[in-house]
């Protein structure tokens, strides 16, 4: 099981999205995040994750009719803490400061500062042998710096068009743009929890917790780009890049990402540990607000520096950059600064609301018996229910500016638009990524203060354009899952033999509403309904005026669709005792993939119903009867345990993979306008542009190998060695293998330890094999068979601990010891490997911890 910096989790390659995490027998899909600014996917989002109130962590390998029936490889249960686990009160907890290795050049006063203070504490008090309480919480900064340049190769991952970009052969592309990148990220976590315990009798007990959590990031990017504009036949090759005179243009973004998030939950559990039955019951609510905001907050979200006009080239290309980049003016040839404020002017910048909000209510109750008699068998049987409403709303403005003499432009040649009154003071100076100049960049606040005072200098944002950017962002979503389950666990010859199997069904049932368009409600029509046609034979307009036209036509959730489907997951695991320190293990189950919340929450858009159906005048919609894609799984395992403190396993697994989800057209079926309600006599001679499943099928086989032991055979000196070791290999087989990416090939997995009386070390390395991510879409110049890929990784992980006492000690955890670099490649079978490199530099730089801790 991996932690990936509190933000994934995940079980032998298979991420997050498809580990399902529990707390305390809760879903924590809303609980731990709002599952991103837009609130339209599924995935948890981690940001606001935290350990400070729990006891213990549970995996399961393989699901079991308890699991959620999206558990791919197993799931995670995180167990909060209880009074009752303890006969005595007890107190814990931890001060540490956090610092970032890396951005030597950020200030200890800018508001991205290095080093930052954290705390996390627990109390865990029985009050008596029936009553008892705990709290818990924390709160942490951390501060990342992220370094990073990307290239774009025409002909090597982006297209060319013929024209302004030459068309190349496979094996020869060129270098049209750069864009080097600052970026730092500020995060601030903080959790409370609080649990009450109640032993009604010797038999049933009581758990009242409430958990809440906020997490706040503070995001700034400062992009450069160079951009050639145009390349003339024959001024290019592999290694230089001359752009036509003129036609380059410098960029200069500035992006200020500003998100809060806040989440609660209360929960009530009762158990009940009887002679003949065992229960567990308990029901919970869980809300999670995420909230995006620029404007409200002081800043844009992202300002616009540029100059065109220039004459960009470049030279002597390598893999991570060109070694010479010049940049003259188009006319006179004169050299120009690319690094200097003075350079460019103001054109533009944005502000943006996004707003999520979840909102989960689950119940569940199982009961257990175990039959007595010669062979050992339980039966559980249980009931879960999850109701989750995902909410958004939001908005994107844009200003142009346009300066105190109204008038817009892009060079500084007799301009009054320069951007050098606005420099960022602090984070707008940084020291770029491989070797490049220090890089000034301007303050998204001091701009949108300049807007404040001096409105005139903007051209502000169009009524229409923010209505149509509002609808766009509005939507809502609520899916119910009701959920049965029997399981049965039986044990046979003499207990070698133990088996858990049953059967869960899960009912789906989805409730949504997003954005309608509809031309046709703005036309005149006659006393039978049909449209007044003008001169021109097309329907006469009721208004010609843009905001009305989108009031009329583009309406708020105007769309409405409603979904079920039942799903059974049968399963089976099996162990085997073949020897003392010799089990086998093997499992079948079934999984799926549920949509995500835009297939049906996003935006319905109708053709002109008085134009014949064409290529631009068809149904656009997201697929309300699309099916979740689903898995069969077999597994097996053998493990073998050492006499003393070790274990070997070797497992292989099968997973077959249908319904993968696909874009295609079709032309309308009654039963899919039935859906939303649409009249096949209206619509039902038009083309559908939606998602579709796939027909065929993907086969994933792969292999795990684990390692773990103490090495006792060392001399006295050398005791309180461990070394651990996994190796986990995926493949992907089949007709649509191809459009299978986002899974991990290879991962590898080792380390050693030392404990001691007073001191313990930890020494962890991580492997990430080369990992496809995408298929490009197909354009002039790009190879079939072009993908996206992220490049092997190792990570070093030193994780220490010195006990001074019994109660107090210090740590250190260095995370990316030697801050390892994320590489993102785009290639094809014929792409020469200096032309590999998309964000082949991307620096994140090594997390350092260090404090203290005790226990009283």
């Amino acid at each position: 099981v991996s932690f990936n910096g509190g933000r994934e989790i995940s079980i032998n390659g298979v991420p997050s999205a498809y580990v399902p995490v529990t707390i305390g027998g809760f879903s924590t899909a809303s609980l731990i995040g709002s599952g991103g600014e837009g609130g339209a996917g599924r995935g948890t989002a981690m940001d606001v994750f935290t350990t400070s109130n729990l006891s213990r962590i549970e995996v399961s390998f393989s699901p079991t009719p308890e699991s959620d029936g999206s558990a791919l490889a197993g799931s995670v249960n995180l167990v909060p803490r209880s009074s009752f686990e303890r006969s005595r009160p007890a107190f814990n907890a931890s001060a540490y400061f956090s610092m970032l290795n890396n951005g030597r050049d950020i200030q200890q006063s800018s508001p991205f500062k290095k080093f930052h203070p954290a705390l996390d504490f627990s109390w865990i008090a029985p009050v008596t042998k029936n009553v008892g309480y705990t709290i818990s919480g924390g709160f942490s900064t951390r501060m990342t710096d992220m370094e990073q340049i990307s290239n774009v190769w025409r002909g090597g991952g982006t297209a060319t068009n013929g024209g302004t970009f030459p068309n190349t052969p496979f094996d020869q592309p060129y270098l049209s743009s750069i864009t080097v990148q600052a970026a730092g990220r500020k995060a601030s976590r903080s959790s409370l929890a609080a649990t009450f315990d109640y032993k009604i009798s010797s038999r049933d007990r009581l758990s009242l917790s409430v958990q809440s959590s906020d997490f706040y990031a503070n995001q700034d990017n400062q992009t450069l780009t160079f951009d050639v504009g145009r390349v003339l036949p024959g001024q290019f090759s592999l290694a230089a890049t001359r752009g036509a005179a003129g036609q380059g243009t410098l960029g200069l973004t500035n992006a200020r990402f500003l998100r809060k998030t806040w989440t609660y939950m209360p929960s009530l559990v009762w158990r009940h540990d009887g002679l003949w039955w065992k229960t567990d019951a308990g029901m919970a609510l869980s809300r999670s607000r995420n909230r995006a905001r620029s404007i409200e907050e002081g800043v844009f979200n992202q300002t616009t520096i540029r100059r065109t006009g220039v004459t960009v080239s470049f030279e002597d290309v390598g893999y991570w950059r060109p070694r010479t980049v010049t940049v003259t003016d188009g006319v006179t040839g004169a050299p120009v600064d690319p690094f200097a404020l003075a350079t460019y002017v103001v054109t533009a910048a944005t502000g943006h609301m996004r707003s999520t909000d979840d909102a989960r209510r689950s119940a569940y109750a199982n009961a257990r018996h175990d039959f007595a008699g010669s062979l050992p068998l339980s039966l559980k049987v249980g009931v879960d229910l999850r109701e989750t409403t995902r909410e958004g709303r939001g908005f994107s403005t844009s200003y142009t500016y346009v300066g105190p003499d109204g008038r817009a432009s892009t060079t500084p040649a007799g301009s009054d638009d320069l951007a050098t009154p606005f420099l960022n003071p602090t984070f707008g100076q940084r020291i770029q990524v491989n070797d490049f100049p220090r890089l000034t960049g301007i303050s998204n606040g001091l701009l949108l203060d300049h807007y404040r005072a001096k409105p005139t200098s903007f051209v502000a944002p169009d009524a229409n354009a923010l209505y149509r950017s509002e609808v766009g962002f509005s939507s809502i979503a609520k899916e119910t899952v009701s959920s049965a389950y029997v399981r049965s666990d039986l044990a046979l010859l003499q207990n070698r033999l133990k088996l858990v199997g049953g059967v869960r069904a899960e009912q789906t049932n989805i409730d949504a509403q997003g954005p309608l368009t509809d031309p046709a409600r703005n036309y005149q029509r006659d006393a039978q309904g049909r449209p007044i046609l003008g001169a021109n034979g097309r329907p006469l307009p009721i208004t010609t005026d843009a905001l009305e036209v989108s009031k009329r036509t583009y309406l708020d959730r105007g769309t409405h669709v409603e979904k079920e489907y039942l799903r059974i997951f049968p399963s089976l695991n099996a162990s085997f005792n073949v020897r003392e320190n010799l089990i086998a293990r093997a499992a079948v189950y079934s999984s799926i993939g549920r949509p995500s919340f835009s297939q049906y929450a996003g935006a319905l858009s109708l053709p002109d119903t008085d134009l014949l159906p064409s290529p631009n005048n068809r149904i656009a919609v997201p697929n309300v009867g699309i099916k979740p894609w689903s898995a069969q799984t077999v597994n097996v395992r053998l493990e073998y345990y050492f006499a003393r403190l070790g274990q070997f396993s070797v497992g292989t697994f099968r997973r077959d993979f249908e319904n993968f989800f696909g874009n295609t057209v079709f032309r309308a079926s009654p039963d899919f306008l039935a859906l939303y309600g649409l009249d096949p006599n209206l619509y039902g001679a038009y083309d559908v542009s939606t998602q579709h499943n796939l027909p065929s099928r993907v086969r994933m086989e792969g292999t795990n190998v684990n390692y773990k032991q103490a090495l006792t055979f060392l001399p006295v000196w050398a005791r309180g060695v461990q070394v651990f070791g996994n190796l986990s290999v995926q493949r992907a087989l089949g007709e649509a293998a191809a459009d299978f990416s986002g899974y991990v090939p290879k991962t590898i997995n080792w380390g050693a330890s030392l404990t001691r009386e007073r001191l313990v070390v930890n020494l962890n390395w991580h492997y990430r094999g080369r990992t496809r991510t995408g298929l490009v879409a197909a354009g002039p110049s790009l190879e079939p068979e072009t993908y996206t890929w992220l490049a092997p990784r190792l990570v070093t992980d030193v994780v220490a601990e010195y006990r001074f006492t019994a109660r107090f000690s210090v740590f250190a955890n260095l995370r990316n010891l030697y801050h390892v670099r994320e590489v993102q490649e785009i290639y094809g079978p014929s792409t020469p490997a200096i032309a590999r490199g998309r964000v082949s530099n991307a620096d994140y730089g090594s997390l350092w911890t260090i404090g203290v801790k005790g226990s009283f």
